[in-house]
């Protein structure tokens, strides 16, 4: 039995909403976004990239179960996509639950998602990564991760104007 299960219109929905929250936080607590209006901007974003929902072409999402128990500790959204030089799968999501974290299923995972691209004559992995989430980072460079380009901000503090 495969760790990823395709994930169910039902589930997708909420999980969609949640991801909506944990998007704009990430975005707020990297500094990218203000918090105002941060959720608006999540949904738009995402309802850009997702217009069909969980039917949007070359989209794939799946939620982790373990074997034998058949509980989801985790969920992934993946994206194909091909241009004229290469392909990719892109990883829009990879999220595991707070409770099952640290037990190895987000190495699993990666290992499942590097068989789907095979199977989909994919050459490529991609994804993005928050700067301040170390963990995340230190774990897909030990699973063959490399940086290939780095957004850079600088804060610029604001004066009144008299």
């Amino acid at each position: 039995m495969s760790f990823l299960v395709s994930m169910s219109k039902p589930f997708f929905a909420s999980y969609i909403e949640e991801l909506i929250v944990q998007y704009a936080r990430e975005n707020v607590e990297s500094g990218r976004w203000q918090k105002t209006g941060s959720l608006s901007r999540s949904r738009r974003d995402i309802e850009r990239l997702l217009p069909r929902g969980i039917d949007t072409d070359n989209n794939h999402f799946f939620e982790m179960k373990v074997p034998d128990v058949n509980e989801t500790v985790g969920m992934i959204w993946l994206s194909l996509e091909n241009s004229s030089t290469t392909s990719t799968v892109f990883i829009y999501d990879l999220e595991i639950k707070a409770e099952h974290r640290r037990k190895g299923y987000a190495k699993i995972a990666l290992k499942e998602i590097e068989d789907f691209a095979a199977t989909h004559n994919i050459v490529n992995i991609g994804l993005h990564v928050f700067s301040h989430n170390d963990a995340a980072q230190k774990l897909y460079a030990e699973m063959g991760y490399e940086t290939v380009s780095v957004n850079m901000v600088k804060k610029i503090e604001q004066t009144k104007m008299s």
